[in-house]
């Protein structure tokens, strides 16, 4: 397995793109936070990375899927909370909206999200592991 010194740069960085397209794209746009990147708050790449490695650890004692369901329930915790301040704040949906205007491709992404970073934070802890 390759060398990963950094997975949380590297899901942060990943996660900054995959939302600035989501925002170029006009499915959604951030409400007032006081520092962006291409449209994107500068929190919500932190948190991503947050939420994987959050993932991960629970993916280490339970699986997997214990792992991604646990980290996707964060965001089953946000939705309405953004919904009613619009701290972010669904325009096009592209497909099916399932829960306080999120979509089904959401939650598909945060699925997708949370096992990328499950599988990043193996690769850290194998390289640790051999030393």
């Amino acid at each position: 397995m390759r060398k990963l010194r950094h997975p949380g740069a590297v899901m942060g960085l990943f996660a900054l793109g995959l939302e600035a397209t989501g925002v170029a794209s006009g499915a959604y746009v951030y409400g007032d936070f006081p520092l962006k990147i291409l449209g994107v708050p500068l929190c919500i790449p932190v948190m991503w990375v947050l939420v994987m490695a959050l993932a991960y650890v629970i993916s280490k004692e339970h699986g997997p899927l214990a792992g991604v369901l646990s980290a996707y329930s964060l965001d089953l915790a946000l939705e309405p909370i953004a919904y009613h301040t619009r701290a972010w704040i669904w325009l096009e949906p592209y497909t099916m909206q399932v829960y306080w205007g999120s979509t089904l491709a959401n939650a598909l992404v945060w699925g997708g999200m949370c096992y990328l970073g499950i599988k990043l934070w193996e690769c850290r802890s194998i390289e640790e592991e051999k030393g």
